[in-house]
Order: C-alpha cells, then structure tokens, then sequence
C-alpha cells in the first residue's frame, strides 16, 4: 500500500513538473559557476523557486510549515526571527499567525525578520509580503549570513523564536549557525528546523535520488546540477549529529518529528538557564 502511494506521489509530481514546464517560461541563463549551496546558486533559481517546491512536494511543504509554526506556540508582541528565509514562506506564517494572535490587527515593527544570502529570493519574497498585506516594516526581509548574524543585528538584539526551513543542510559549518542562533534567542525561547532527510521508506528514497534532479531540471530550465546537489546534500545530511549539534550549541532539544516517509524532520529544541 505504502509503496503504491509513493509511485502515485512520484508520477503526480512528475505530471505537475510537466504541466508547470509547458507554462514556464525557461531562462537561458547559464548558472552552472555558481557554488552549490550558495546564495548565488539561489539568485539563479528563485524565479521558479515557489513552483518547483510545489511540484516536488505535491503541495505539502505548506503543511510541514504550518506544523512547524505551531510548534512556536506564539503569543502577541513576540519577534521572530527566520533564517534562511527565500521568498518568505515561513516568514509569512509566522506573520499571519501573529496576526490572528492579535485578532486580526497590524503586527508591530520587526515582528518577523527573514534574513538570506539570496538577493533574488529576497526580491521575490517582498512581493509576496506586500500581497499578503504586511508592511515592510512588520516583515522585513534582509539579506545577510546565518554563520554571522552580529554583522546583521546591533548587539544585544534577541528573538523570542528562530526558525530555518530545508537551509541548515547547505551550510557547511551548522554548528556556528546554531551558536549564532543561541546567541541570538531569548531564554525560554524556541527554535523550529525543519530539514529534509534520506527517507527511511525504499520508493521514497528513489523519488528523492532520481526524480526530484530530473523534475527540478525540467521546471528550472536546466538547472540539473543544482537539483542534483538538492539529492546529494540531502542523502549526505546525517539527522543524527545534526541532533547532537543543537545539544553540543547549548540548546536543549526538544522533540524530533519525521513526516513524509521520513524524509522531513522537524527538530524542536530550547534555551533554558542552567540550574
């Protein structure tokens, strides 16, 4: 049974892939110097970005950020901080959940800051802020590094949560990350990753190794070495020192939840005082 919801999953992408690339006006650019990873490898593929996601994941990429926004459990007045922001999806759940926190009025200044190394997601991602009716000033999108966010905030500058979604994996030294965001998060305060992983289910380790770099290609207009560095950073990602790495920086993990086969997981950890 399990198998055959996974091929029905691999073939619906594979048809929304089609559907989308017949559609898509593809660019002629050529991003193959760009370091993998990198925000520059990002500038070359935000233009379809959101629809690649929406294609590879069927959709469901906006349920696990919906599960990982609630993990936050928000209350008004709190500042957020999203690392690895792109074109501002989480950045705007956070927002439209405090939103409704407020009942439905203006959130303050800064209440949600993104922060990428892409200039291009960050353009398309303020578009996306404007149409969903926050100010600039309410969400506001940054461009700056995760390994150093001193460069980005006045000292002292903390957030009641941070969060990062499918970002920590492309950095190469995600331990400085999670010393910065400790730095960075108030005590008592909350941190929600969510990263993708190899799944434990063997269809579904086949649509990530082989489907997901052919689909990226085809809606990305080429752009297959850097989907194929999607599979790879993926199936290289070890969940379990990642897990140790939030405890070796000083955080108290939470939980560790696997969706989707096993192939998200959402880690949840704490800053807490020292007794």
């Amino acid at each position: 049974m399990a198998a055959s919801v996974m091929l029905l999953y691999a073939a619906c992408a594979l048809a929304a892939a089609l559907l989308v690339a017949r559609v898509t006006k593809h660019s002629s650019d050529d991003t193959r110097q760009t370091i993998l990873g990198s925000g520059e490898m990002f500038d070359a593929i935000a233009p379809r970005y959101d629809i690649i996601n929406t294609a590879l994941s069927l959709g469901m990429h906006s349920r696990w950020r919906r599960r990982m926004v609630a993990s936050l459990e928000l209350k008004p007045g709190f500042k957020v901080l999203d690392l690895g922001t792109g074109t501002a999806d989480v950045a705007l759940s956070i927002a439209k959940e405090l939103a409704r926190q407020e009942g439905n009025k203006e959130i303050g200044q800064e209440a949600v800051i993104g922060l990428d190394p892409s200039q291009n997601m960050l353009s398309h991602g303020r578009k996306k802020v404007s149409k969903a009716g926050f100010s600039d000033k309410a969400v506001k999108l940054i461009h700056g590094d995760a390994l150093n966010l001193t460069a980005s905030f006045p000292e002292g500058a903390t957030f009641d949560a941070v969060t990062m979604a499918f970002a920590i994996r492309n950095i190469p030294d995600r331990s400085q990350v999670l010393q910065q965001i400790f730095k960075v998060l108030k005590q008592g305060g909350k941190v929600a990753i969510l990263e993708l992983a190899e799944p434990t289910f063997p269809p579904a380790r086949w649509f990530v190794r082989y489907c997901v770099p052919f689909i990226g290609s085809l809606l990305s207009g080429g752009a297959r070495r850097e989907y194929q560095h999607l599979e790879r950073s993926v199936m290289a990602f070890d969940s379990r020192r990642f897990a140790q790495q939030i405890s070796d920086a000083g955080l108290q993990l939470q939980s560790i939840t696997a969706m989707n086969f096993g192939s998200v997981n959402l880690y949840i950890a704490t800053k807490t005082e020292v007794a």
